[in-house]
């Protein structure tokens, strides 16, 4: 395969996985790029730069080993604004992060998650916190049903959510099958229904 036609198959990947943060409904997305299909690492190592050029997405590589990198995919200004909820800044505050500064947040997500990862990363992935701390075993709410995460509690909220990130893929997938740039998808962002 050519360097074009990798470029071209990461990107779509790429598109497909992390359509709610391109269309501004979900704050950040990790997504795990390999070597296994087609050395999709080095053509992302090659064309990582490019790709975003005049993007609201930025990218963040947490771990990397010579088979894969684990790179979380995110709009910095609806991380920002999920991180100034008074409700998310207590609870990242009481698991040690000063949220202050979003690079600093992220330098302490990374440096956790080369440990294993952290539980409380499902707040940047856009979870509701009632799901993240019932996961966590912080509160006494029951697991009530499984989707795209565990929901704990009342599931409208979080039915709601998931509901919202499933319609962004579908429509970047259509915007897709009609024949569009998935490079211009990413710089374009906002949902347009065909």
């Amino acid at each position: 395969m050519s360097r074009i036609s990798n470029t071209r198959d990461l990107v779509y990947r790429i598109v497909r996985c992390i359509a709610p943060t391109i269309t501004g409904g979900k704050p950040a997305t990790l997504m795990n790029i390999t070597n296994d299909n087609g050395g999709l690492l080095e053509v992302w190592d090659h064309s990582k730069a490019d790709i975003f050029i005049g993007s609201e997405i930025e990218y963040y590589e947490f771990k990397r080993t010579d088979k894969n990198v684990i790179v979380l995919f995110f709009n910095r200004s609806l991380l920002n604004d999920l991180l100034e909820k008074m409700p998310i800044k207590r609870f990242l505050s009481e698991r040690g992060y000063e949220t202050d500064s979003l690079d600093y947040v992220l330098g302490v997500l990374r440096q956790r998650y080369v440990e294993g990862c952290p539980h409380e990363i499902g707040i940047f992935l856009g979870i509701p916190l009632k799901d993240v701390k019932g996961f966590m075993g912080f509160n006494s709410l029951r697991n009530t049903k499984c989707g795209m995460w565990r929901v704990y509690g009342n599931p409208r909220v979080s039915e709601e959510r998931m509901n919202e990130y499933r319609h962004a893929k579908s429509v970047v997938t259509r915007r897709l099958f009609a024949g569009e740039n998935p490079v211009n998808i990413i710089r374009d962002g906002g949902i347009r229904v065909f």
